[in-house]
């Protein structure tokens, strides 16, 4: 070649060159490419070689319970198989995620030579409209793909005993979404000629867990150690353990005609589902799905499981009875300490120090994606658990908040006056997770706390028009306004009830025939419901509200249960920017106008103009008239117990809403990054003054 080369011309010669050096180079990639492919048929083919159990646990997991169940399988099968004697042989257990899983691996079969029995657990959670998570769903959509796909044989996962396991609740059942991921994934492997060792098994999380799991393992471990020792299976209607068979020797392996080949032809779904429906139908019409319950459960169940009572009192949640809960605001301790009150001091006069965080229900009937409680309490679209009295809830709530508050006294910098004060409880915001106007006894509640002389600022999710109707006045009722269109609410509240949008618009509605204070509250998320503010503005009509709150969601860091990052959260600026162009919109600032800012809290106010009395804004509340209105049982309005605004917390005052009586204390770290330079002009905005400058250098609680 080289004396081809030299005959050549120089460029002709240099062109043959490069290319006999790109086509050397493709062919060693090739060559790498199949070595590597080869060498991992031979290890499969090895690692069977040895006979016994292998078995793979695969898992799809949101929250980390998948997870968590499949590491839990995977310890008992390691050792009640190897414990159960037979050979002898210890089983290969391997536990791996579907979100990097290699899909090819489940095609390959071991060799005919080897008796290894196939074995693949599958526990999936469900996400949003029966969806698997996000970061497994390619694993779904190849074995799907898979089905369909008429180059594919009908028996490609012939040489596989299966069982599948969904997580999730069946408050989704009435949409069609309980442990819908987990049952495609089923009728899909069954399509493929897996061998089912069990029935589906769908797992609520609103019922315990380990118990319904544990009921599933222990059939699962049965097969497992009667498919190890070669004995008969024990457990009626199922199948036993079965090592793979070889495809037949004049067929090439993941190869056929077309006319046997494409699965959902009517001999190939004959096959696989014992029936003639359709593989789209499968999921839903599969024998022997079952929902693993517990033998006996009670007709009134409790609320709160206790997986959920351990998550919520980890974090602080004081759980009062079997469904409501109390915890301490951190605006609470702040204020406590003369560091600043929350965006209700500012906005409507409250004192953060003597404010009680409080829920009835701590179920809800959405799932939202910028839920700060990370979705640790249960679901529901119905109240169907153990009621307890509402006089118990608001007297062992208070004393709760009380010892929470006593818990504070050695805290540095606690005032006396503020600390004695604190075991007053003189407001309770229900805003603290799920869906208080949900509790039937809400009214009742409502009715203690008021003879108690402690105001009520109640939020509701907008799911339930009818209580809405039925409401007593309170000090002011919030609508939870987290959208402008129907699929940017169904994609940022996942809600559970079907009909979620005319619920919510009928929640609107309702809100406009309230006498007392209402308020619609948007909580913005950036990439997910700040497209447009016009369609917000446009629903303003429907409710009339007295006060529109627009604030940033609240960063609580990363989770499992939660997508969203710190880049999701608008800086202080662009609320304030999409509150003008609210404004801007559909002739609102006809009837409305920006009124307070808590740039602490990266929220904006925009009033009803009818609260700017002689040029003054009258936004905070005047309570003790609010409750002499209350006991005199007769009827008022928002107006009649309005109080005036002070003029620190006014949109675009030098405070930014931060109470001038206060103390703002920078963290230490904010501090030194600042004489550092290492913050942005945006973070500086932030600040009333750059924290560089700040005297103190006291960390912030």
């Amino acid at each position: 070649s080289s004396i081809i080369l030299e005959s050549m011309p120089k460029g002709h010669s240099q062109q043959v060159a490069s290319l006999a050096i790109a086509g050397a180079a493709v062919a060693v990639a090739a060559g790498a490419g199949y070595a590597v492919w080869h060498f991992r048929r031979s290890l499969v083919a090895r690692r069977g070689s040895t006979g016994g159990i292998r078995v793979r646990i695969l898992y799809g997991s949101s929250t980390g319970t998948s997870e968590r169940f499949a590491r839990i399988v995977a310890s008992d099968v390691a050792a009640s198989v190897t414990a159960s004697g037979g050979s002898g042989t210890a089983p290969e257990v391997v536990v791996e995620d579907l979100s990097h899983f290699l899909f090819d691996e489940l095609l390959v079969a071991p060799k005919r030579s080897s008796p290894v029995k196939e074995v693949v657990l599958v526990l999936l959670s469900t996400h949003t409209d029966g969806l698997p998570p996000p970061q497994c769903a390619h694993f779904s959509s190849l074995l799907e793909d898979h089905v369909h796909d008429f180059r594919v044989n009908r028996d490609a996962l012939g040489h596989v005993n299966f069982a599948v396991v969904g997580f999730g609740s069946t408050e989704y059942e009435p949409l069609g979404h309980f442990c819908t991921a987990a049952a495609n994934v089923d009728a899909w492997m069954r399509a493929l000629s897996a061998k089912p060792l069990l029935p589906l098994a769908r797992i609520c999380d609103t019922e315990d867990l380990e118990k319904q799991f544990q009921l599933w393992s222990m059939s699962l471990l049965r097969i497992l150690q009667q498919g190890s020792s070669g004995a008969e299976p024990a457990v009626p209607g199922l199948r036993g353990l079965e090592p793979a068979n070889d495809p037949p020797e004049d067929s090439d392996e993941g190869e056929s005609d077309d006319s046997s080949t494409t699965v959902g032809s009517g001999d190939a779904q004959n096959r696989a589902t014992a029936g003639g429906s359709d593989v789209e139908e499968l999921a839903e019409s599969c024998a022997g799905q079952v929902h693993v319950k517990e033998p006996a459960l009670k007709q009134e169940r409790e609320m709160v499981t206790a997986k959920h009572r351990a998550q919520l009192t980890k974090e602080g949640y004081k759980i009062v009875g079997s469904h409501s809960a109390v915890k301490l605001c951190r605006w609470t301790k702040h204020q406590l300490r003369g560091r600043g009150g929350c965006y209700k001091h500012s906005f409507y006069g409250i004192a953060s120090f003597q404010c009680m965080e409080a829920t009835p229900s701590l179920a809800c009937a959405n799932k939202c994606v910028f839920c700060w409680r990370h979705h640790k309490n249960p679901v529901g679209t119905s109240w169907k658990w153990r009621m307890d009295d509402p006089n118990m809830i608001v007297a062992e709530g208070i004393e709760q908040h009380r010892k929470m508050i006593r818990e504070c006294k050695g805290i540095p910098g606690v005032k006396k006056d503020r600390y004695e004060a604190a075991m007053t409880v003189k407001h309770c915001a229900l805003s603290l997770v799920g869906e208080p106007i949900m509790y039937p006894r809400i009214n009742e509640l409502l009715s203690d706390l008021h003879r108690r002389k402690i105001s009520t600022f109640l939020v509701t999710n907008a799911q339930f028009p009818e209580a809405i109707d039925s409401l007593i006045p309170i000090t002011q009722l919030y609508v939870s306004v987290d959208a402008g269109t129907p699929e940017a609410l169904k994609a940022v509240d996942r809600p559970l009830f079907a009909d979620f949008w005319e619920r919510y618009l009928a929640s609107l509605r309702a809100l406009r025939q309230k006498r007392q204070r209402t308020v619609y509250r948007l909580t913005l998320v950036k990439g997910h419901n700040m497209a447009d503010a016009a369609d917000y503005a446009r629903l303003v009509a429907l409710g009339e509200p007295d006060f529109i709150e627009i604030k940033s969601v609240t960063f609580c860091g990363e989770s499992k249960a939660s997508s969203l990052k710190i880049d999701n959260t608008p800086w202080h600026d662009e609320i304030k920017t999409f509150s003008e162009s609210m404004l801007a919109a559909e002739g609102l600032a006809a009837d409305y106008e920006l009124a307070c800012e808590h740039q602490h809290s990266c929220i904006v106010l925009i009033a009803h103009k009818r609260y700017k009395i002689e040029d003054r804004w009258h936004t905070w509340i005047d309570y003790d008239r609010f409750h002499e209105l209350v006991s005199s049982g007769q009827e008022f309005t928002a107006m009649d117990y309005a109080a005036p605004t002070p003029d620190w917390a006014i949109y675009g005052s030098d405070e930014a809403g931060f109470d001038p009586k206060e103390t703002r204390v920078f963290h230490n770290r904010t501090i030194r990054r600042a004489q550092a330079g290492q913050l942005s002009e945006k973070q500086l905005q932030m600040y009333p003054h750059n924290p560089a400058h700040s005297g103190s250098t006291v960390a912030a609680a």
